[in-house]
């Protein structure tokens, strides 16, 4: 074992004259303590009583549990829900022709879709030779997918390239080709 220097014996005392200062203030002042504080402290106020009395009072009628939750159909209405409802008519957009591309008369072109939110950052191929396509929302959240899986529950990855991925919009079935970003 380790003789102690004489500087360690010295900071020793010291620690051991501390403690014992503080023992001595804890015994001589018992207000300090936490415990006596909380004895001092004054009490929360008491529990309401419950009044039990009220179990046996006559309760007014609900109607709950009348209705049979297995039987389908509208429950039965009573006579002060018979307000006549109000009739809503719901207009119906008509659509509207598309226009040639080229402007001239003859065969209407192919809508066109809204822009795309997507950008291809590229794709990640592992050792089984299995290609993932990453792209990015306009709302900044990453898109994973390998060729037939669906993303974004709008678009079916048709094909993964290098520097490109065809896309196929699940409603319309038409196909995008969204480039490689360079940034």
């Amino acid at each position: 074992m380790r003789t102690l220097s004489r500087r360690e014996k010295g900071l020793l005392a010291l620690v051991a004259l501390g403690v014992a200062a503080l023992v001595l203030q804890r015994l001589n002042n018992p207000a300090g303590t936490p415990a006596a504080r909380a004895r001092s402290e004054p009490l929360p106020p008491p529990v309401p009583r419950i009044d039990l009395a009220r179990l046996s009072a006559e309760r007014p009628d609900s109607g709950a549990g009348e209705r049979d939750l297995f039987q389908f159909g509208a429950a039965p209405r009573s006579k002060d829900d018979e307000e006549e409802l109000p009739i809503v008519t719901v207009p119906v957009p008509t659509p509207q022709p598309v226009l040639p591309v080229d402007g001239a008369s003859g065969p209407a072109g192919v809508a066109s879709l809204p822009p795309l939110s997507l950008k291809y950052l590229g794709s990640v191929e592992n050792r089984a030779g299995v290609k993932v396509a990453v792209l990015l929302t306009d709302r900044k959240e990453v898109l994973t997918g390998r060729a037939g899986d669906t993303v974004a529950n709008r678009y079916r990855i048709a094909r993964i390239g290098l520097e490109s991925v065809d896309l196929e919009d699940v409603a319309s079935g038409q196909s995008r080709r969204i480039p490689l970003r360079g940034n």
